[in-house]
């Protein structure tokens, strides 16, 4: 039995079931839109011989990832955290900005 996102997909591109249709499943548009919305797991291994929804799926599952504070200490993350949430500077952005040169001037 398909997932229900499959079938979403291919009813929205037109795609239905049956032995003659088993090709025109995994087509590039097919590949490419599926990419998009599943996890790596989950991807069809007939559509891993396109690239590019090769690199939509990698993409879509690194976005996840990302981290804003990964390369700081752990005490000057809850800082930096804290920070943005209260809505003013952390002593890394103040620094920063107190020490760049515009101008000739240091500001």
């Amino acid at each position: 039995m398909k997932n229900s996102l499959f079938q979403s997909v291919e009813s929205q591109l037109g795609v239905f079931d049956g032995a003659d249709d088993e090709k025109a499943i995994h087509d590039h548009s097919f590949c490419k839109t599926i990419a998009a919305k599943v996890q790596e797991s989950d991807f069809p291994v007939e559509c891993k011989q396109f690239g590019d929804a090769v690199s939509i799926l990698k993409r879509h599952n690194s976005s996840n990832t990302n981290n804003p504070y990964s390369g700081m200490s752990p005490m000057d993350a809850a800082d930096a955290k804290r920070a943005k949430d209260e809505g003013h500077l952390n002593n890394a952005q103040i620094k920063r900005r107190m020490t760049t040169k515009k101008n000739g001037r240091f500001y």
